[in-house]
Formats: C-alpha cells, sequence, structure tokens
C-alpha cells in the first residue's frame, strides 16, 4: 500500500512539473483589447455594436494529439450576455495566423482558417445564437492557434467584417494547483494510516 501511495505522489508530481508527463489538451480563454468574451470592442476598429458573448460551459479546447479545436460559444441576452447582435450570425470563423503573438495580435488579422459556421450545432440567432462542436486543425495550424495568434470572428450582414471578436488565448493553470493536489494526497495518505 505504501509503494502504491507513493508512486500516486510521483505520478502527480510529474504530471504538475513538467515531467515526464506532458498535457496534450489547451484550454483557452477569448479576449482582446476591449477585453474578455467575444465583443465589438476586440475588433479593430471597434463596430459599436452592443452585442456580446463569450465561452459556453464545455470550453474552448484543443488537443494536439488528434489535431481537434473543441468550440463552445454562444451570444446574445438569451444566452445571459449584455446585448444581442444587429441580425443572424450570416459566418462564423475562426481567422489566422497574424503576424504576432499576443497580445500584440489583438490588432491584427489574419485569413480564414475554419469555417464554424459549417457545424450541425451552429444556431445563427442574433439573440441565443451559438455553436458546440469539434474541429478538425491543420498540424501547420496548431502552433499559430497555441502562439494567441488567431481569432473567431462573428459576421452579420450590417458587420461584414466581424460585429464581435475574441482572440484565443492559452489559459495557464495557476501554479499553486499541483502543489494543493500533492497536498490532499499527502494528508489523505498520513490520515489512513493512523487508521489503521
Amino acid at each position: 500500500m505504501k509503494r502504491l501511495f507513493v508512486g500516486v505522489i510521483l505520478a502527480v508530481f510529474c504530471a504538475g512539473s513538467g515531467g515526464a508527463v506532458t498535457a496534450d489538451i489547451f484550454d483557452f480563454r477569448l479576449t482582446g483589447n476591449g477585453g474578455e468574451g467575444l465583443l465589438d470592442t476586440n475588433v479593430t476598429p471597434p463596430t459599436g455594436s452592443l452585442g456580446a458573448g463569450g465561452i459556453g460551459i464545455s470550453g474552448i479546447t484543443l488537443d494536439t494529439d488528434i489535431n481537434i479545436l473543441h468550440v463552445d460559444i454562444d451570444w446574445g441576452t438569451a444566452n445571459g450576455y449584455s446585448g444581442d447582435l444587429t441580425g443572424p450570425v450570416t459566418k462564423l470563423h475562426l481567422h489566422g495566423p497574424t503576424p504576432a503573438n499576443a497580445p500584440d495580435s489583438f490588432s491584427q488579422t489574419g485569413p480564414l482558417m475554419v469555417t464554424l459556421s459549417s457545424s450541425l450545432s451552429f444556431n445563427s440567432s442574433g439573440i441565443n445564437g451559438g455553436v458546440n462542436d469539434d474541429f478538425f486543425i491543420n498540424t501547420s495550424d496548431m502552433q499559430a492557434i497555441l502562439d494567441g495568434r488567431t481569432y473567431i470572428n462573428v459576421h452579420t450582414d450590417l458587420f461584414e467584417f466581424g460585429e464581435i471578436r475574441g482572440y484565443l488565448v492559452v489559459v495557464v493553470p495557476e501554479p499553486g494547483t499541483t502543489g494543493l493536489m500533492l497536498s490532499g494526497l499527502v494528508v489523505y495518505g498520513l490520515r489512513r494510516r493512523r487508521l489503521r
């Protein structure tokens, strides 16, 4: 039992400290010069739209082992945001790469990378729209996504070049998370040992 406990602690430590075990799935947030989420102020120049959106429950992740970008985003007041779009979404794209990495990329644009509106889950409503699906990413594009050189652009008839936007930036885990997990395992092991 003691060997098993030590093995579990070492596995957790290696996973959290960048040892032999590496993470292949990266979490992202949406941001830009205007703030967190899908916002008109993240478009350069800002559109003046009252529309707003952000990340849904299952988030935005990139699995670098299988080249899959999972995108769960939504917008509009019916989804809890502060404003609606000026009309239905005509196109929804992942664009990139921008010339520079984040945050310098926040004022830059890039070519079309993935058409997110091709998903069967795509809802074009300007009041309660969104998409929640997996998209294949070319290996050559993955580093640009990890470097913060891509953005999601939500297009409408009134704003054909994008009404709201958000740049993908990798979420960096808090340094204390691994320490907390390790401490919890140590306390658990000590308590079990005393109960014997």
